[in-house]
């Protein structure tokens, strides 16, 4: 179904405005770095399974903030998201995914994206990891609405299909310092 294949192509154009492109050894017929993003997105969409985001929290680190201005932003990012993840063959986490919740302000805010984790079996059916994701975003503050991208870092704890995951939003003064947390659960 074509309208299925348009999900990769914006994933994939969003993960390759944020990585810095390896030069393709065009000597050796290796593919670019195009090509193995492309094949990435694909085999994740392809193989991947489906996944349920639900945002819990957004927590502005109170040392960096003002008061009055922590009593006016929003902590709970109600929302919903969906996304393709699998473990690669290193077994390493990796997702394409899209997201939408409230912001610090309580107006909309969607994001589009691809995260990866190394990732380590602690035994028990318990994984760690911590790693990256490079994403589109949109919000109401920032460049008029208009999506920008961003790469922050990203950490998860799981017990078999449930996970915890964090991102950090690093910043200055009444700005940033955010961690922003959502529950996971990947469909089998």
């Amino acid at each position: 179904m074509k309208t299925f294949r348009i999900a990769p192509s914006v994933l994939t154009a969003a993960a390759l405005l944020l990585t810095t492109p390896a030069m393709a050894n065009t000597q050796d017929n290796e593919p670019g770095w195009f090509d193995t993003a492309w094949q990435n997105v694909n085999e994740i969409w392809d193989t991947g399974d489906t996944e349920l985001y639900v945002p819990f929290l957004t927590y502005h680190m109170r040392w960096a903030y003002r008061d009055d201005l922590i009593q006016k932003y929003n902590e709970f990012p109600a929302g919903l998201g969906l996304g393709k993840a699998r473990y690669n063959d290193k077994g390493n986490w990796e997702s394409i995914y899209a997201m939408g919740f409230a912001d610090s302000h309580n107006k909309p805010s969607f994001m589009v994206g691809y995260a990866w984790a190394p990732t380590w079996d602690l035994g028990n059916d318990f994984k760690a990891g911590v790693g990256l994701t490079g994403f589109l975003m949109t919000r109401t503050n920032e460049f008029n609405g208009f999506p920008f991208p961003g790469i922050l870092p990203i950490a998860s704890i799981s017990y078999k299909q449930l996970a915890i995951q964090a991102s950090y939003v690093p910043g200055g003064q009444n700005n940033g310092n955010v961690l922003f947390m959502w529950g996971k659960w990947t469909f089998k």
